[in-house]
């Protein structure tokens, strides 16, 4: 049995220097040229509607900043697309060989990346990465904070803590997102990413801005407004299925153990 544990380990990390490392070597210097190319041709074939949303970012300036929170399934396309409405958000990006590609895609359009793991041997660098993020928003005005609340491993549709401290933390407002399409391929992922095609609708919706309440100071609190936020987002995506006359997915769920949120 140990035998063939210690083969596992060989095999996987053989596989990792000879297959993965090269593939990744490569992809992180070619895919983001690609993708910006591939998504100009996009955004150029398809109608684009705002929602009205890029005014409503004039909190930015009123609060200092904001912590804006999204479902990871648009995590593909919502670096070109707040990019092309002229947000360019900090994120959070894990620190797997897959993040880093999407750090560079990011970082093509102009957002500036915190890395760190949420489900890896590395996430014991998340606290101190959170941490990080809370110090910069202190010190800096005007930062935007664009999360995949969902995280990089899921569940899918469930807010994780994370975001809301950093916006307790700074005392900044956040906002729901929602960037949705007619019509995407969904990849075999956890959260079955979408990833938009030509000559398609393509809407950003918003809800917000909301403000972290004094009681999330204690950890019933903070979970109270937690899965507030989280059923709010999952009537935003609902929205957005409706809107484009797709099927609402099984686990888009609400927790009715939440009170309604009132958004300001």
């Amino acid at each position: 049995m140990k035998r063939r544990s210690a083969f596992r380990r060989l095999r996987k990390s053989v596989r990792r220097v000879f297959i993965t490392k090269p593939f990744m070597w490569i992809g992180v210097r070619v895919a983001p040229a690609m993708y910006m190319a591939y998504m100009r041709f996009v955004w150029a074939s398809s109608r684009v509607d705002d929602g009205g949303a890029v005014e409503r970012f004039d909190i930015v300036q009123q609060y200092g900043g904001l912590v804006g929170m999204f479902w990871h399934e648009e995590v593909i396309a919502s670096p070109y697309a707040y990019h092309r409405f002229g947000i360019h958000p900090h994120t959070l990006i894990n620190m797997s060989d897959v993040g880093e590609l999407i750090t560079r895609i990011a970082e093509r359009c102009h957002f500036i990346v915190f890395r760190g793991g949420s489900s890896s041997r590395r996430s014991r660098r998340r606290s101190r990465v959170f941490r990080d993020m809370i110090d910069h928003m202190n010190k800096n005005a005007d930062v935007v904070y664009g999360v995949a609340v969902d995280g990089s491993h899921g569940p899918a549709y469930r807010v994780k803590r994370g975001p809301v401290v950093i916006a307790r933390e700074c005392g900044k407002p956040i906002i729901l997102a929602r960037l949705w399409f007619a019509r995407c391929l969904r990849l075999p992922t956890w959260d079955r990413t979408a990833l938009p095609l030509p000559f398609n609708r393509i809407r950003l919706y918003y809800r917000g801005p909301y403000f972290v309440p004094d009681d999330a100071r204690t950890k019933a609190g903070l979970e109270r407004f937690r899965l507030e936020l989280e059923n709010d987002l999952i009537d935003l995506a609902a929205t957005s299925y409706r809107d484009m006359r797709q099927p609402v997915p099984p686990n888009l769920v609400r927790d009715e153990r939440a009170q309604p949120l009132r958004a300001s």
